[in-house]
C-alpha cells in the first residue's frame, strides 16, 4: 500500500521485480513531488523508480528488501552466496554483503562485504538507535558454517563495531530496537534459535561491548524455512510507561507480552489465538495515540486494541 493526498492506494508490481521481493515507498525528493519505489528486481538489481529510473548492480538475493537509514539512504544485503546452506529464509541463497545506498545521489555509499564462508543470515537489515547516542546502527545477523549466527553491529559508513557472542549452530531472529531494558536503556529483542531452544535474548551495547543482558525461555518468533521475519511487536501495549516485546509462545498459538524488568524478563498477560499462529505480527499507532496489533491463524484475522 501507499500513501497519498487522496488516501491509500494498492501498488501493482513492476515485470521487473523479483517475485520473492517486496516494494518500499521512500518519500519523494526536495521539491519533487513523485514518490519513488525501491525493489530488487529478477536480475539482482536494487532499483529506484520514480520520475526517473536508476538501477544499482548489487548482486542481491531475490527476497532481501531494503530498510531506511536516513537523508534518503537505505541499507540492503547484496553479492548473493550459496556458500551457507542452513535454509532457515526460504532457500540456500545468502547474501554476502551489507550496502548502503543514496536516493538522493544515486551512488553507493558502503559495500561491506563478509569473507568466505561467512555470510548475512537475513532478509533486511535493522536499522535503529542501540548505544542511545541519537545516530542509528545497523544490526544484522552474520553466519558461517562451524560456528553458527551471532549479531554483528555496523556504523552507517559500514563498520563493524560490535559482535555478539556464539553459542554454536543455530540462527539469532533480531526483532526489535527498544527502551527495554529495567532503566529504560535501549537493548535489541533477539529470539536465539527460535526454531530449536526458543530463547529470548536481550542485548545491550556499550562501545564495543555487546552483551547479552537478560535471557527468557519459551517463544518461537519464526518458522523453519519461511521467509516471514516480521514476528514479534514492540510497544507500550498495556499503558503502564514500560516497553514490551510482543512476540508467540513456543506453540505458537498464544502472543505473550514480555517486559524486562530488574528482576528479570516477566511475562505480562497472554493472548490466546484458539490456533497456531499462521502470520507475521503488526502493529500500528492508531489516531488516539493507543496500539493496534493484527494477526491470523488458519481461520480468522484477530485484531487487539491496547
Amino acid at each position: 500500500m501507499a500513501g497519498s493526498g487522496d488516501g491509500p492506494r494498492l501498488l501493482t508490481d513492476p515485470l521487473s521485480k523479483s517475485p520473492q521481493a517486496g516494494q518500499m515507498v521512500a518519500p519523494a525528493n526536495g521539491n519533487r513531488s513523485h514518490p519513488r519505489r525501491l525493489f530488487v528486481a529478477r536480475n539482482g538489481d536494487l532499483v529506484i523508480d520514480g520520475e526517473s529510473r536508476t538501477r544499482f548492480p548489487i548482486d542481491a538475493p531475490p527476497d532481501v528488501r531494503p530498510a531506511a537509514v536516513g537523508n534518503g539512504r537505505y541499507a540492503i544485503y547484496g553479492d548473493v552466496t550459496d556458500r551457507y546452506g542452513h535454509g532457515a529464509l526460504g532457500d540456500g541463497l545468502e547474501p554476502s554483503s551489507l550496502i548502503v545506498v543514496d536516493t538522493v545521489e544515486r551512488r553507493t555509499v558502503v559495500r561491506s562485504k563478509l569473507d568466505a564462508p561467512m555470510v548475512f543470515e537475513g532478509l533486511q537489515p535493522l536499522v535503529a538507535d542501540l548505544d542511545g547516542d541519537g545516530k542509528p546502527e545497523i544490526v544484522t545477523t552474520i553466519a558461517d558454517p562451524t560456528h553458527g549466527a551471532r549479531i554483528a553491529v555496523y556504523s552507517t559508513a559500514g563498520q563493524r563495531i560490535a559482535t555478539g557472542p556464539v553459542y554454536g549452530p543455530g540462527w539469532r531472529h533480531q526483532l526489535a530496537v527498544a527502551p527495554f531494558g529495567p532503566d529504560g536503556t535501549p537493548e535489541l529483542a533477539v529470539v536465539l534459535k527460535p526454531h530449536v531452544t526458543h530463547t529470548l535474548e536481550y542485548y545491550r551495547l556499550e562501545g564495543s561491548r555487546l552483551t547479552v543482558r537478560a535471557t527468557s525461555e519459551g517463544f518461537s518468533s519464526h518458522t523453519y524455512g519461511s521467509r516471514n521475519i516480521d514476528g514479534a511487536v514492540a510497544a507500550d501495549l498495556n499503558d503502564d510507561g514500560t516497553v514490551e516485546i510482543l512476540l508467540p509462545t513456543t506453540d505458537r498459538e498464544r502472543l505473550a507480552g514480555v517486559a524486562h524488568t530488574a528482576q528479570g524478563p516477566k511475562v505480562r498477560w497472554t493472548w490466546e489465538l484458539g490456533a497456531r499462529l499462521q502470520s507475521n505480527i503488526t502493529g500500528i499507532q492508531l489516531n488516539d495515540g493507543r496500539i493496534a496489533v493484527g494477526v491470523a491463524t488458519d481461520d480468522e484475522v484477530l485484531v487487539w486494541s491496547a
